[in-house]
């Protein structure tokens, strides 16, 4: 974990830049913009213009609420929390909280003052417009993510790949798997930080933004689903039959179509190939032989929902691009 990355960068130099600007310009209470740019800094560009929007007009409001109670009531704490009583509840009811802490600090520099005025009033707006500016202007600013995205998906690829080879292998050998929960945790824990690095990189793109990479990861979480399904059938698994071989060599071409977008359609042909052959077989003889048959059929069943899911993420964006 990077305790010192990008965000924490800019916030030490906007809050630099904002105190000293402040002080340029002669803006009283200065350093209050410097708090403002270090609460505006944020994750992405979008959430930095939603925020910064949000805190904007709250802080117009409070404002407006805060010289209105003080010249009816004077300059009082009594007054100060009369202010909180009723700002706090229209920013909840309005979704605007992002903006009630500043301007309750905003609000204190008229306490403390103890007057109002239009110069006194545009003080803080300028507080507040050179605190927000500061930081949007920092936030243009954001790593491109795009190549440890892409370092994501083939690690999951890769991950997957391992998962499908075992579930091949174990129908054959019927051997235990040792690393299996170490790689579906591993799993889990790529797909996390995929999911986040690619609602990053969709919200730092503020005219060009696509879901692709969004779509993909969702997609291959739908698989790990199917792949923490069909982990429980191996439980359940009672002898071998006719079927066994087949269905664990076709687990060997799935594996081999991860992450090779032209070998899906191919699998999905040779899918339809193995129930035609399946459906000239001998029916089981005996109930444990029937059981052991169904879990393979619902395992080859998982498999195309498994493929499935990645054609149609293919088709999607296929037909998107024309």
């Amino acid at each position: 974990m990077k305790y010192v990355d990008h965000k924490v960068i800019k916030t030490a130099i906007g809050t630099f830049i904002s105190i000293y600007l402040a002080d340029i310009f002669g803006i009283q209470f200065g350093a209050t913009a410097g708090i403002v740019t270090i609460i505006s800094i944020q994750a992405t560009k979008k959430e930095s213009f939603v925020i910064a929007f949000e805190r904007f007009l709250a802080s117009l409001i409070g404002l407006f609420i805060a010289v209105i109670s003080f010249q009816i009531f004077g300059y009082s704490p009594l007054t100060f929390g009369l202010f909180i009583l009723i700002f706090m509840p229209l920013c909840l009811k309005f979704k605007l909280f992002q903006g009630f802490l500043c301007t309750v600090v905003l609000a204190t520099h008229i306490l403390s003052l103890k007057e109002v005025s239009f110069p006194i009033v545009m003080n803080e707006v300028y507080i507040l417009f050179l605190g927000i500016g500061v930081a949007l202007i920092l936030n243009m600013y954001m790593p491109n993510m795009g190549k440890e995205l892409e370092i994501k998906k083939k690690n999951i690829d890769i991950l997957m790949k391992t998962l499908i080879n075992y579930f091949g292998d174990v129908l054959i050998t019927g051997s235990v798997f040792i690393d299996e929960d170490k790689v579906f945790k591993e799993l889990k824990k790529e797909l996390d930080e995929a999911r986040e690095i690619a609602f990053q990189e969709y919200n730092n793109d503020l005219f060009d933004s696509s879901r692709q990479n969004i779509d993909f990861v969702q997609m291959k979480r739908n698989q790990y689903k199917i792949l923490l399904r069909m982990r429980k059938h191996f439980y359940r698994f009672y002898l071998s039959s006719a079927h066994t071989p087949i269905i664990s060599e076709f687990a060997g071409k799935v594996s081999d179509a991860i992450g090779v977008d032209q070998l899906y359609q191919g699998v999905l042909v040779e899918l339809e190939r193995i129930r035609e052959v399946f459906k000239k077989m001998p029916l089981p003889q005996s109930r444990v032989e029937f059981e052991s048959r169904a879990t393979l059929f619902q395992f080859l069943n998982d498999i195309e929902e498994f493929l499935e899911m990645k054609k149609d993420y293919m088709e999607k964006w296929r037909d998107s691009k024309r």
